[in-house]
């Protein structure tokens, strides 16, 4: 033991045997998590870019559904619908929307969420442009059903899309800006139809007469195709990747997105080790119907688990009643608006409108047959205005929605939309009756501040599966409001007008009820321990850097 040698050489060993402790800790990377990793790539070009793409899909969506309510008068010299077609066909788009947003959701969970978006806008494309050649009525309702349906994948899951890509710190603000894209879309469809619908055109295109109305639904595909042209440049969604334990995918998207935002060498981003919990199911667990209806319902009872019931059930009721009411009142306003008109300041009370409008429809049911080509532009440009107004508030919404809170801005303007509903009962002036209308229209605004908390709520496995979920509750509102809330104004308008102040109450409640994490918890960073012992202690997916 007193031997000196024998003193060096065990000296050396342990050495050699810490020092390579050493080397093998400072080796092995500390794992991130995702929130970590994808607030270090940066809020860049590639985020921007990634806005406005999904910004067009949202638009898409708006743009086909709402397209067909500005054709409606030039429609009948061709097809010559009854009054009860053009109401399935003022709907069927919605239909579509809400029979394929379940399906929409399951396929973005499993199938991918960029995937899902290329082949539902593919698909919508298609059918929306055999939709212009419709030889007759129901050819042009069953085309314009399955636009809606194909379609519906724009709506949800860009929003998955969109969130995915950002860290807490931009996410609200980016989901709410894409928000605004479906107010751009209010502007873009009246625009179009000022430019398209007062033209003569006489072609006979395959026997047919190809007018105005025909070429306007052509030139509405032209948003879709630029979307489908901007989703195939975009990776699928680096977190979708890790649920599906695809880590190296993943890691190698983060490493490019660092590289567009900061202009930097992919080599250069920090992080070499990605850690997230959870997973995902995939189409490669389909083995026959059997397997699909069980994935199906796999990813479908989280939303109503226990845990989530209640919120689930609120944020559904939510979004029903905003788009009930929101819907149910645009579907008629440029009717109402092209009344007010003509009353040159005399008697503009809502309610006496809406009953001598009820008289005049009722008259013009015996001579439905008859057609105008006539184009009044006055209208949409109107309505170019009030989609100006609507993408105002969006972008006052985006930069005030981290201090205000998401909750409390929703019931802020619940409260706008109160004060309107009853100011709409005594107000007579021209200017005022619109700009109450408007503001109680906006509410559909606040569809998209659910949306973004809903974002957040659900976890990403069953995330596109829940918005996808919400959007069709709130899109059968949608078409329940669009078919009921007009012709029940049309009947008793001060009754109906009472109980829409009630429904608004009742979402003030509703809306303070929901989940929302606070600002601390989405902008608090998660600490270096508390990620490694996440990292050691739970059944996570890590992706090493090679």
């Amino acid at each position: 033991m007193d031997n000196p040698a024998y003193v060096i050489d065990c000296e050396r060993e342990f050495a050699t045997i810490a020092g390579g402790r050493e080397e093998n800790l400072s080796e092995k990377p500390r794992p991130h998590t995702f929130e970590e990793a994808i607030t270090l790539t940066g809020v860049g070009r590639f985020h921007y870019k990634l806005l406005l793409i999904c910004g067009l899909c949202f638009m898409g969506v708006m743009v086909e559904i709402m397209g067909v309510s500005l054709i409606m008068n030039q429609m009948k010299c061709d097809l010559q619908p009854t009054l009860e077609q053009q109401g399935i066909l003022a709907s069927a788009g919605f239909l579509g929307v809400v029979l394929s947003s379940h399906a929409m959701g399951f396929l973005a969970d499993t199938w991918g969420r960029a995937t899902t978006l290329r082949y539902a806008l593919c698909l919508s494309s298609l059918c929306s442009i055999v939709s212009a050649f419709s030889v007759n009525i129901w050819m042009l309702i069953v085309f314009r059903f399955l636009t809606g349906f194909f379609i519906s994948g724009g709506q949800a899951c860009v929003f998955s899309l969109c969130g995915e890509f950002h860290g807490s710190g931009s996410r609200i603000r980016h989901v709410t800006l894409l928000s605004g894209f479906l107010c751009t879309a209010m502007m873009f469809a009246p625009a179009m139809a000022i430019g398209i619908l007062p033209l003569r055109i006489e072609t006979i295109v395959f026997g047919m007469r190809f007018s105005s109305w025909r070429v306007l639904l052509l030139a509405n595909v032209s948003v879709s195709l630029l979307a489908l042209a901007g989703i195939t440049a975009l990776p699928e969604t680096p977190k979708y990747l890790l649920v599906q334990g695809r880590g190296d995918e993943s890691l190698e998207i983060l490493r490019n997105i660092f590289a567009q935002n900061s202009g930097q060498d992919p080599a250069e981003y920090p992080v070499k080790e990605v850690a997230l919990e959870s997973g995902g199911a995939s189409l490669s667990d389909v083995h026959g119907f059997v397997d699909a209806v069980r994935l199906v319902w796999h990813q479908t009872v989280p939303l109503f688990h226990r845990t989530r019931l209640w919120h689930t059930l609120n944020i559904c009721c939510t979004q029903f009643l905003i788009y009930f009411l929101a819907q149910g009142i645009f579907m008629w306003f440029p009717t109402i608006l092209d009344e007010l008109g003509t009353r040159n300041g005399d008697d503009t009370l809502l309610c006496n409108v809406l009953q001598d409008l009820n008289i005049a429809t009722a008259s013009q049911e015996e001579n439905v047959s008859s057609c105008s080509v006539a184009v009044d532009t006055s209208t949409y440009q109107v309505m170019i205005i009030i989609g100006g107004c609507f993408v105002l508030i969006y972008l006052i919404f985006a930069y005030i929605i981290d201090y205000m809170g998401k909750k409390n801005l929703l019931m802020a303007w619940m409260v706008l939309t109160m004060i309107s509903l009853v100011a709409l009962h005594y107000v007579e002036q021209f200017a005022l009756v619109v700009i109450a209308l408007t503001v109680v229209m906006a509410i559909g605004n606040c569809g998209g501040l659910v949306s973004t908390i809903a974002m957040e709520f659900y976890p990403t496995h069953i995330n596109a599966m829940g918005m996808c979920f919400i959007m069709m509750v709130g899109r059968l509102g949608a078409v329940v409001g669009s078919n009921i809330l007009g012709r029940m104004l049309f009947a008793s308008c001060n009754p109906i007008f009472w109980a829409m102040l009630a429904l608004v109450v009742l979402l003030c409640a509703l809306g303070f009820l929901l989940p929302e994490k606070t600002r601390a918890q989405r902008t608090k960073p998660s600490g270096t321990a508390k990620a490694i012992v996440a990292a050691t202690t739970s059944p996570i997916f890590a992706i090493n850097s090679k």
